[in-house]
């Protein structure tokens, strides 16, 4: 019996990196690799795309564990397609969910229940967050589906070029590139943004896009993560999904300012990984009131905590776990 994970190519940009390092942490699993192309999938008649998929699992056989990593950027035909070819020549099926379309995408929570169809062809679903797994069954799961739960991306990196963090009161922002409250950001601590923006406000620093490696290295200088969300909708998923930007924040080593509600709230406030606040107006009071003492235990309990996401540990963790749920009736299932 084989393992094999999926990977997209041609994508380009953050969903495409956070499929390439998860295939990088599973080949040190012993995975495969199987290779999907982001092309115009709606535009391909069924027999090109019948060649295709055939290509795409030509190495697999009977009895072989696939986890796809959806979603694909190929859209929902694409991905049942692929997945009944998965389960036609007798492989088992995980899918990975990334992120999902259907909460992400303004317009298109029409889609949740053709989602849910695709999701109930896997035996195993992992999901980024307890949240996500509660609306998946509470949405229309098939009973006996196996739930493996992510809990946090990695951001695997060499730790040898990061510093320890100092204590600056500034807020690095590394996502959320159209939110509004960049452009306007008028308050009196600096902002240091890493992404193109048209900005308006003042004490704002445009730090440019960067590679990880240099992503890192600037944010573990110090400051504070703030991970925000640009609209309410944009608010609505990050109560259920998982965030890259929040784990490269923890990766460098630094604190981060978060908003009550979101999926990862339990684990920051657990682990003393940072600050939950209602409003940015309490995240930038919170900074201009912090002590150094204050912030530098804070730095201190990230220190411990980081470890685990530069080495893909919890990537490594809820693989294996998807694995093993083909081989123990007591692994995660939706109604218990």
């Amino acid at each position: 019996m084989n393992w094999y994970i999926t990977k997209l190519n041609a994508m380009g940009g953050m969903a495409q990196d956070m499929q390439y390092m998860t295939v990088q942490i599973a080949h040190q699993l012993g995975f495969r690799e199987m290779g999907i192309y982001h092309y115009n999938a709606n535009a391909e008649n069924p027999e090109r795309r019948s060649v295709r998929l055939d290509g795409i699992i030509a190495g697999m056989q009977a009895g072989d564990i696939v986890i796809c990593q959806f979603h694909t950027w190929n859209g929902l035909r694409f991905e049942r397609a692929l997945t009944e070819r998965i389960k036609a020549y007798r492989g088992r099926v995980v899918i990975f969910i990334h992120s999902l379309e259907a909460l992400m995408i303004r317009g298109s929570r029409f889609m949740l229940g053709e989602t849910i169809e695709l999701y109930n062809q896997a035996e195993v679903l992992i999901v980024p967050s307890h949240a996500m797994k509660k609306l998946l069954m509470d949405s229309g799961i098939r009973p006996g589906i196996k739930f493996i739960v992510q809990e946090m991306w990695d951001c695997t990196t060499d730790t040898g070029f990061l510093e320890r963090p100092a204590f600056h009161k500034e807020i690095h922002c590394a996502g959320g590139g159209d939110a509004p409250y960049v452009a306007d950001w008028n308050y009196e601590i600096p902002l240091r943004v890493y992404f193109s923006t048209a900005s308006r406000g003042q004490n704002i620093y445009r730090m440019g896009a960067l590679n990880q490696d240099r992503l890192l290295m600037e944010l573990s200088k110090g400051g504070f993560g703030l991970e925000w969300y640009s609209n309410e909708q944009n608010y609505e998923y990050m109560r259920y999904g998982g965030s890259f930007t929040l784990s490269r924040y923890l990766a460098a080593g630094i604190p981060v300012i978060v908003p009550a509600g979101i999926s990862s709230q339990k684990l920051i406030e657990e682990n003393h990984l940072g600050w939950v606040v209602d409003s940015l107006e309490e995240a930038v009071t919170l900074v201009q009131e912090m002590k150094e003492a204050e912030y530098l235990e804070a730095v201190r309990h990230v220190e411990r905590f980081a470890p685990a996401l530069r080495n893909g540990c919890y990537t490594k963790k809820c693989l294996i776990d998807a694995v093993m749920a083909f081989f123990r009736e007591d692994a995660g299932k939706a109604f218990v």
